[in-house]
């Protein structure tokens, strides 16, 4: 079972795992359902704020995949409850119901102790799913790259723009969202019991400033702050862009855990190849 479904990295997910096998999804709007119906999954809607919204649903499931969550919530209390509490929800149905294993995705520099809201509550979910009994994976993994997705989208016009968000000198190595479908499904078809955390990024490591050349603009970007990119980035998207994700979008964002992808036998993607096959995927769409 995937939760969290409808984004980016839950499409990835249900596509490589339903190859493999039946596949559930768990989104909270019916209009997200249609699509993962296409790729073959079983699908549900319904809020994740009680284990009983999950509980009825679990039988004979044997892995469930978290990636209720994300960086762009206008509060604290709303990135706590989407990327804690939704974890907790699944780790108490999950040991009702006897789950064998759980999957989390996670970030880099997620901790109990950070700064940051957003890894300040991924951190707290870690623990919860790493304290859990069960058996767990937990992948932090750096930003993900594909058609959709608030990190890229959100790069993409801003490139556009003719901007990039902090000083430009931030370290990225963004993950084909493919790939991290492909970590996933060879977790879940691991025979050995699995527990532990591991990192997940593109084999390319590069600046923030580099990326923008990478992505078709000449010559040299303007850097906004985060307070002053969120304000842009809002009226370029057309719906609110938190200070929160920005500050996140500036920092940098690197695997700072054993590579997921060796651990399970997975090719990374260059970046110049899942660029190009994403422009192709953009087109069709």
């Amino acid at each position: 079972m995937v939760t969290g479904a409808s984004g980016l990295l839950g499409r990835a997910v249900v596509e490589a795992m339903a190859r493999r096998g039946e596949v559930r999804a768990v989104v909270r709007r019916e209009e997200a359902a249609p699509a993962l119906r296409t790729l073959g999954a079983k699908v549900a809607v319904r809020d994740l704020l009680e284990p009983d919204d999950l509980i009825e649903i679990l039988p004979r499931v044997h892995t469930v995949v978290h990636l209720v969550g994300g960086i762009n919530l206008q509060t604290e209390e709303e990135l706590f409850a989407a990327n804690h509490g939704s974890a907790l929800t699944v780790v108490r149905a999950a040991k009702e119901k006897g789950i064998h294993r759980l999957i989390l995705l996670s970030a880099p520099g997620a901790s109990p102790e950070a700064e940051h809201p957003y890894l300040r509550a991924k951190g707290l979910a870690e623990e919860a799913f790493v304290e859990s009994g069960l058996e767990h994976a937990v992948i932090r993994t750096t930003h993900a790259y594909g058609v959709g997705g608030f990190w890229f989208t959100a790069t993409v016009v801003a490139t556009e723009d003719g901007f990039v968000v902090g000083d430009g000198r931030q370290r990225l190595a963004p993950v084909f969202a493919d790939d991290v479908g492909a970590v996933v499904a060879a977790i879940d078809d691991r025979r050995d019991p699995v527990a532990g955390t591991w990192g997940l990024a593109g084999p390319d490591e590069l600046i923030a400033d580099e990326l923008f050349g990478l992505l078709g603009e000449a010559g040299e970007p303007e850097h906004l702050e985060p307070s002053s990119a969120a304000a842009r980035l809002t009226d370029l998207l057309g719906a609110p862009v938190s200070i929160q994700a920005t500050q996140l979008i500036a920092a940098s964002s690197v695997a700072d855990a054993p590579d997921a992808a060796a651990a399970f036998g997975v090719r990374r993607t260059p970046l110049a190849e899942g660029l190009a096959i994403t422009s192709e995927r953009a087109k069709i769409d």
